[in-house]
């Protein structure tokens, strides 16, 4: 009777369940979260921590779907408002790093799993065996233990139970087990619950996968929405910039608010050799907005030239750099970003160069951080690599920005004096209008083509 009652104790402490209390996990490091649920988890807490992290990102993802339905809205009333132009176009920014980063995690993960289910499919395997085999052995001691007795036990006691419950009520039975039996049983049990569990881990790893296939292609769709309206973003915004860069750079020069880096030293002299005609400046890429207008409208006073960053910017002609500095993000551009100088051009270089006696200044904006091989005042070459393409500032792409300012018979030193004055890219020829470009019959300086050289 005694044993009865240890078997009785020790069959209920395998059959009681330790409740799993609900609790909050960090998941702002969604890389190691994402990491960790694509493995199977061996605990039920794991699979807690992954089911709330699932539970998380289907909260992101519906917050997602009501942020780009608001976005869509609000482009749909857009006004010619820059300002409003400028927040918007942060919002799609901001929804597109996030869903570009989702999908790429995704992707990932959905690999990951491919991998961790096949291993877990081969664990479930060896598992099997593993049980079978603890069955075997327990039931060889039962018959044992039955010729011994001569009781009359179940041979399928374990063979036949469904459940721990009925392996309780086949053993009320049994008088006689030894502390070596009970110690099998427990091992089975374990077994069994971790072979249960691995394959709800498989399955909810399977289901995982389908899921995250079907939430990356609503996403993509998204993704396909937010680079569409950028276009329309985009054609908007081009129409007020020009109004609203002339009324900064004049704000700027009202307060004497000019660069305190990056500016030719006012009594630099230097001479530059004339040459007989411009080089291209960068080679591969194409047009993508001429001087003087966008393609969808509103002013442009320069040449977008679009390529891939990285490529490299060389100098036309031979000439002397009176500006260059690159405070900003090689590819943090987008609409509204007001960095650099002129403000909006992030990276920026302007040069002085002499072409068949008439004097020049070309500007080159939105330019690589990394690979900046000038400073003010230095020197160089026809052909000589200055700096490499980038997509900083108020930028809408990769591309660089090209103007050409004719300054006539000017004098070397005397356009380093003026420019070391005021740091003004346009040479007093403006930042609205067409009404200084040299071929409205505008007195130098005034803005050429750059089409023209190039």
């Amino acid at each position: 009777m005694i044993r009865k009652t240890a078997l009785i104790l020790s069959c209920l402490s395998l059959l009681l369940c330790i409740p799993v209390h609900a609790q909050d996990y960090d998941y702002s490091d969604e890389d190691y979260w994402y990491s960790t649920c694509s493995k199977v988890q061996s605990t039920q807490e794991g699979v807690n921590a992954c089911v709330g992290f699932q539970n998380h990102l289907d909260a992101q993802f519906e917050q997602l779907k009501q942020e780009m339905e608001e976005y869509k809205n609000d482009l749909n009333s857009l006004q010619s408002n820059s300002s409003r132009i400028e927040e918007l176009v942060e919002k799609q920014k901001k929804l597109s790093d996030s869903l570009e980063k989702q999908v790429e995690s995704m992707q990932a993960q959905i690999e990951a799993v491919k991998k961790e289910i096949e291993a877990v499919e081969n664990e479930i395997v060896e598992k099997q065996k593993e049980i079978d085999k603890w069955e075997d052995q327990i039931e060889s001691r039962m018959i044992s233990e039955q010729a011994n007795t001569g009781t009359n036990i179940l041979i399928d006691l374990l063979m036949g139970s469904s459940s721990l419950n009925e392996m309780f009520r086949r053993f009320s039975g049994i008088e006689r087990i030894t502390a070596s039996d009970q110690d099998q049983i427990e091992k089975l049990s374990d077994l069994k619950k971790e072979l249960e569990l691995k394959k709800e881990e498989q399955e909810r790893l399977s289901v995982q996968i389908e899921e995250q296939k079907q939430r990356i292609e609503e996403e993509q769709e998204y993704v396909q929405q937010l680079e569409s309206s950028y276009d329309q973003l985009a054609e908007q915004y081009h129409k007020v910039e020009a109004d609203l860069r002339q009324k900064m750079q004049e704000e700027a020069a009202k307060k004497n608010q000019i660069p305190s880096y990056g500016v030719i030293n006012s009594g630099t002299s230097v001479d530059i050799p004339k040459v007989n005609g411009f080089i291209a400046p960068i080679s591969g890429g194409g047009r993508s907005a001429g001087t003087w207008a966008y393609p969808g409208g509103g002013l442009h006073l320069g040449l977008d030239w679009a390529v891939s960053i990285g490529t490299a910017v060389v100098a036309p002609a031979d000439g002397v750099i009176i500006y260059a500095s690159n405070p900003a993000p090689t590819n943090g551009g987008y609409l509204g970003n007001w960095a650099g100088w002129p403000y909006g051009g992030g990276n920026t270089i302007e040069m002085l160069c002499n072409v068949n006696g008439t004097l020049y200044a070309i500007s080159f904006a939105h330019l690589a951080q990394e690979g900046f091989n000038v400073s003010a005042g230095q020197s160089v070459s026809q052909g000589q690599v200055i700096a490499l393409t980038g997509n900083s500032g108020n930028s809408s792409g990769p591309h660089c920005h090209i103007e050409v300012y004719n300054l006539g018979s000017m004098s070397v030193s005397d356009a380093i004096a003026m420019f070391s004055r005021s740091a003004d890219f346009a040479f007093g020829t403006g930042w609205n209008s067409t009404a200084t470009a040299c071929e409205a019959g505008a007195a130098t300086p005034c803005r050429e083509r750059p089409e023209r050289f190039f």
